[in-house]
């Protein structure tokens, strides 16, 4: 059975974070939806709380038996009725004489039937009854089938993999290293950075490591995605050659991904038990990858992505063709 709280708080984050501590659940297990964005205002003036909807799942209660209630009706007793007197009998009817004139007009007398006498039945054949057209009710139309909205799912493409030459991966290692160690320097986050052995021809692989890297990763890798994308824009500006740039921290990738194919699987079964479509939170383009890859063979649902970035999500919708052909 679902249920679901809403919050306010000064950003929508704020909001999110206090329903679930009011819930003591942590964020995979519920879904979000964003009443509204809330405004700053101007010096304070007009300033609106953003809202959040949480929906969360909890068991279902046993529903108690009914005790059955016995009820006893008594039922009035019947008044007597008077005794109808015995109807006469009539006497029987005489039988009647009839008089019948032969041909050559000679009466002569004969016996009527009994009062009791009942004729046969004659059996007439009747003509056969005409068919009438049906007339048409003027003013109804005919109803015509829903027809439903095609849905795209979205595929995973494969991409090309275009090998980088040694010389080009040799000088890019070095032109991310230094990058990523001079902005940690500037965050005052004590790490050091590590080249990873290369695993595709085109990407570049590199792993932070320190004693707290909480503030390197983020909220949900939000901080550990950007520190990526600004190496990556570093390498294609100085790179003749396109180099793919990972960086991770505390196998944080890894842990991530396991997190978004249960988050996705536990609502693909909501969406087969309910037969209605689910919008996941705004993801970036890797981690949408991810939901459709672990939902891609997944039967009864499909999925689609919706939306412009950096808001746009992944719908998890039915599958009507495979309902059709089971």
């Amino acid at each position: 059975m679902e249920k679901f709280i809403e919050t306010t708080g000064d950003t929508r984050d704020a909001a999110i974070e206090a329903a679930l501590k009011q819930l003591g659940m942590d964020r995979d297990d519920v879904s979000v939806e964003v009443l509204d964005n809330g405004k700053k205002g101007f010096l304070g003036i007009g300033a609106t709380p953003a809202r959040v909807r949480v929906t969360y799942e909890v068991p279902d209660e046993p529903v108690k038996k009914a005790e059955p209630v016995h009820i006893t009706v008594e039922k009035p007793a019947k008044p007597h009725r008077a005794e109808k007197p015995a109807k006469e009998e009539k006497p029987a009817a005489k039988p009647q004489k009839l008089s019948i004139t032969d041909e050559d007009d000679t009466p002569r007398l004969v016996k009527a039937a009994p009062a009791d006498f009942v004729p046969e039945k004659l059996e007439v054949e009747r003509p056969p009854r005409r068919e009438r057209p049906r007339r048409e009710r003027g003013g109804r139309r005919d109803r015509r089938p829903r027809e439903e909205r095609p849905i795209t799912p979205s595929v995973p493409k494969e991409r090309e993999l275009i090998p980088v030459s040694e010389e080009c991966m040799k000088k890019a290692e070095q032109l991310a290293t230094d990058f990523v160690t001079g902005l940690l320097e500037k965050m005052g986050v004590e790490g050091e950075v590590k080249t990873l052995p290369q695993v595709e021809c085109d990407q570049l692989r590199l792993e932070i490591s320190g004693p707290d890297m909480g503030p390197i990763i983020g909220r949900r890798g939000d901080t550990l995605d950007a520190i990526q994308y600004l190496g990556s824009l570093v390498l294609n500006n100085a790179l003749d050659e396109h180099v793919r740039l990972s960086v991770n921290t505390e196998n944080y990738r890894e842990k991530r991904a396991e997190s978004l194919e249960r988050l996705a699987r536990k609502m693909a079964m909501k969406v087969v038990k309910s037969h209605r479509s689910m919008t996941l939170e705004p993801m970036n383009p890797y981690e949408r990858r991810i939901i459709h890859a672990a939902l891609q063979d997944f039967n009864g649902v499909t999925t689609y992505s919706t939306g412009t970035e950096p808001g746009r999500r992944v719908v998890i919708a039915p599958d009507n063709s495979f309902r059709s052909r089971s």
